[in-house]
C-alpha cells in the first residue's frame, strides 16, 4: 500500500481497534436494536396523555440494553468478528457486481422501466445471488474445503450415486407435473 496521510489515518484507526471492535459492535447493536423495535418482542408501553388518549411505545430502554449486551458478546469473540468482517466484505463485492450488471443492462434500455426485470430474469438472478451469498458464507466459515473434500471422497460410492439419482428423479417428477398449463377439455357434440 502506498504510504500517504490518509493511509496513515486508516492504519492508525486499525491500530485503535475501530475495525475489529467499534464497527462490528455498532453493526450488531444497530441490527439487534432494529429487530427488537420492529418485532416488539420485549413488549409495549402504554402511556395515557392528558386528553385520555392512549399511546403505545416500544420499550426502547430494554431494547437498547439487550442490543448493547448482544453487541458486546459478539465483539468478545474474535472468531465472530472475523466471520462478520469477511462475510460483509464479500457480500459488498457481490452487491458491486450486481450494480455493475444492472448498469450494463441499463445501457441497452430506452429509458422506461430500466430497473424492472421480468419474472424470467428474477427467477434466474435471485437464486444465483442466494447461492453466491451462501458460498461466501461457507468460505468465511472455512466449510468450502471440507464440503469439497467430502464430495470428492463420496462421489464414487454407491449410496451417494443413489441419493443423487433419487433427487434428480424427484426433481423431474416435480418439473413434469408442476406445469400450470391447463389442457382444454373437449365437449362432446350432441
Amino acid at each position: 500500500m502506498v504510504s500517504t496521510v490518509l493511509g496513515g489515518v486508516i492504519g492508525f484507526l486499525g491500530e485503535l481497534g475501530v475495525y475489529d471492535i467499534l464497527l462490528p459492535f455498532l453493526l450488531v447493536f444497530t441490527l439487534m436494536f432494529a429487530f427488537l423495535e420492529k418485532t416488539k418482542v420485549l413488549g409495549l408501553e402504554v402511556i395515557v396523555d392528558k386528553a385520555g388518549k392512549e399511546h403505545t411505545y416500544t420499550r426502547k430502554n430494554l431494547n437498547a440494553i439487550v442490543a448493547f449486551t448482544t453487541g458486546f458478546f459478539v465483539i468478545a469473540s474474535s472468531q465472530l468478528v472475523r466471520i462478520i468482517s469477511e462475510v460483509l466484505a464479500n457480500v459488498i463485492i457481490l452487491v458491486v457486481v450486481g450494480v455493475s450488471f444492472m448498469l450494463a443492462i441499463g445501457v441497452y434500455h430506452t429509458g422506461t422501466d430500466e430497473m424492472k426485470l421480468s419474472n424470467k430474469w428474477k427467477n434466474v438472478l435471485y437464486p444465483i445471488s442466494f447461492i453466491a451469498i451462501l458460498l461466501i458464507l461457507f468460505n468465511a466459515l472455512g466449510w468450502i474445503d471440507a464440503i469439497y473434500n467430502f464430495i470428492l471422497q463420496t462421489a464414487s460410492t454407491t449410496w451417494f450415486a443413489t441419493i443423487i439419482f433419487i433427487l434428480v428423479f424427484i426433481g423431474l417428477i416435480f418439473w413434469i407435473t408442476g406445469s400450470n398449463a391447463k389442457v382444454p377439455v373437449q365437449q362432446e357434440n350432441k
